[in-house]
């Protein structure tokens, strides 16, 4: 009996169950710095599918409200804040560790000036 591998293949790929996002679910604090700019808040994450809500508290008692989404193990999201009269926004994207940590970058893309941050999650 000779096997089709091409049908295999396809069997095998339309059987395959979707990769799931991240659970980012939770409560998650933030360390970050944006050239010596420390950058603290506090978040609860809700979590629809590769999609989140998310409502934060800064460093200063600033109350921010965004959407998240969650991509190939990342997280992406986004604010303005105003700094010495002018606003900006700033773009965070990290990667997922074990479901309970985040690292990554925060840039703000017109001012051309990048920064990190790490998230863990609280117990």
């Amino acid at each position: 009996m000779q096997m089709n591998w091409k049908s295999l293949f396809l069997a095998v790929g339309m059987t395959a169950a979707p990769l799931a996002a991240a659970d980012v679910n939770g409560t998650w604090k933030f360390d970050g710095d944006v050239q010596g700019n420390p950058v603290k808040m506090e978040c609860a994450f809700k979590q629809d599918g590769d999609k989140f809500k998310a409502a934060c508290k800064s460093g200063a008692g600033d109350e921010r409200n965004f959407d998240g989404v969650i991509e190939d193990g990342k997280v992406r999201f986004s604010f303005d804040v105003l700094h010495d009269g002018n606003t900006y926004t700033l773009v965070f994207t990290g990667a997922i560790k074990e479901d309970k940590e985040i690292s990554g970058d925060i840039n703000l893309p017109a001012a051309g000036i990048t920064g990190n941050f790490t998230a863990k999650k609280a117990a």
